[in-house]
């Protein structure tokens, strides 16, 4: 396949394959299809809702703000940096195997993930491999024995996938010597897997963010919330907790009303119970949508309960061009005033990272600092997002710098940031 034809494809994922991102990565999770609603407070689950009042919470609304748009800014490297520790050595890595899962390969983000481990292992020499799949663990298990029966030195594994459930597998691996680094696993998972290499999402910051915005957008007046959530799946928890808790930290009037759609589901339910939800409680001003794969059947519930213009947007993780795209036009850009999500290629480089340190005997980046920014587009931003990437490149140089390769310049460094070109859009 030429170069030109392989863009065009990346692209293709990302803009038509990324609306089911979450959804497929959570129904590997969750096979749960019912839908339930509950009513709770951020104090109290059995609290009853209360109507908004014209009472200021005491929040600091200038704080919650700047921490807001701390995080809708660009980010730069040198704020992860200190976290990944000392510069690698990559001698004796030349020609060595690595091999590649992605969770799901038609999930847009997972192979761009794999895409991105895979440059940069090229970079220094080794010889990757990506083992496409459609999210079975048994084609895990598959990968993983070919790794060790063909002699690789490492594998890289993760998106939308529980490793766990490959924990004799990966076990085997390890015993053979092999180095393995995970994405996206739980610490519960990586004990089971015994995965001390791992790469994450920071869940639980991303919540506190929205519920900081939403807060701050009110003026610190108390407001009366949906969150429309799939708790089958294991982020959602981790999620809910961090919104329940800041808000009652920071909004002790506010109310939150959960309605809970599975991912299956999310089709065919989402649009009917947001409407559902709005009519019910018509107070609502704010709905937390928890996965971004959520918006588009979201929208159509608010515009279906003609809540178009009352009712704001906050959270929706996963990110996503598509999604992105839906806060640069009406409706979206008016109701959507987050969507939160980590860069493809920045995960990916970092799960190389501890791949390679992993391989070099090195010590691994600790839990919870193999992080990545997890941006915040707003409508003031989703343009820039959208037709940049949003992430800038000196991620790009930072990476490669502590693996001992030179920088790169001009269009081949923007190309090695947006994966030629895949991670922008269009308005």
């Amino acid at each position: 396949m030429r170069e030109g034809e392989k863009v065009r494809k990346a692209r293709f994922l990302r803009l038509n394959v990324i609306p089911v991102l979450v959804v497929g990565g959570l129904a590997l999770a969750g096979c749960s299809s019912s839908s339930s609603s509950s009513s709770s407070s951020p104090q109290s689950a059995g609290s009853s809702s209360s109507s908004s009042s014209s009472s200021s919470s005491g929040a600091d609304v200038s704080a919650l703000t700047n921490a807001v748009n701390q995080a809708a800014a660009e980010p730069s490297f040198s704020t992860y940096a200190a976290n990944y520790g000392d510069k690698v050595p990559t001698t004796g890595l030349a020609g060595k195997k690595i091999m590649i899962i992605p969770g799901v390969s038609a999930l847009a983000a997972c192979t761009e993930i794999a895409q991105a481990t895979a440059a940069l292992a090229t970079a220094v020499g080794m010889q990757p491999t990506i083992f496409a799949n459609q999210g079975t663990p048994a084609e895990h298990n598959t990968a993983i024995e070919n790794a060790i029966h063909q002699h690789y030195a490492a594998i890289a594994m993760g998106c939308a996938m529980d490793p766990s459930t490959n924990a004799p597998a990966i076990g085997q691996a390890l015993n053979a010597g092999i180095a393995v680094s995970v994405y996206g696993q739980t610490q519960a998972e990586a004990a089971a897997d015994k995965v001390t290499y791992n790469n994450v999402d920071t869940y639980a910051l991303d919540a506190k963010l929205a519920a900081d915005q939403a807060v701050a957008q009110h003026d610190g007046k108390p407001f009366q919330a949906i969150a429309i959530v799939s708790k089958a799946t294991p982020a959602t928890a981790t999620m809910e907790n961090a919104l329940r808790a800041e808000l009652t930290a920071t909004c002790p009037g506010c109310t939150v009303t959960d309605v809970n759609v599975e991912v299956p589901d999310w089709t065919n339910q989402i649009a009917s119970a947001t409407s559902s939800a709005l009519l019910q409680n018509p107070n609502a001003s704010v709905i937390f949508p928890f996965y971004a794969g959520m918006l588009t059947y979201m929208l159509a519930g608010i515009q279906s309960a003609h809540k178009s213009g009352t009712v704001k947007t906050y959270l929706a993780f996963g990110g996503g061009t598509p999604f992105v795209k839906l806060q640069t036009a009406d409706p979206g850009k008016s109701i959507i005033q987050s969507d939160i999500g980590g860069y493809p290629p920045w995960t990916g480089y970092l799960m190389f990272l501890q791949a390679a340190r992993a391989l070099q005997k090195m010590p691994p980046i600790p839990y919870d600092k193999a992080i990545g920014p997890n941006r915040i587009v707003t409508p003031d931003n989703a343009v820039d997002v959208l037709t940049t990437g949003g992430n800038g490149t000196d991620w790009v140089n930072g990476f490669r710098g502590l693996l001992g390769l030179p920088p790169l310049s001009g269009s081949a460094l923007t190309s090695a940031a947006t994966l030629n070109g895949a991670m922008t859009g269009t308005v």
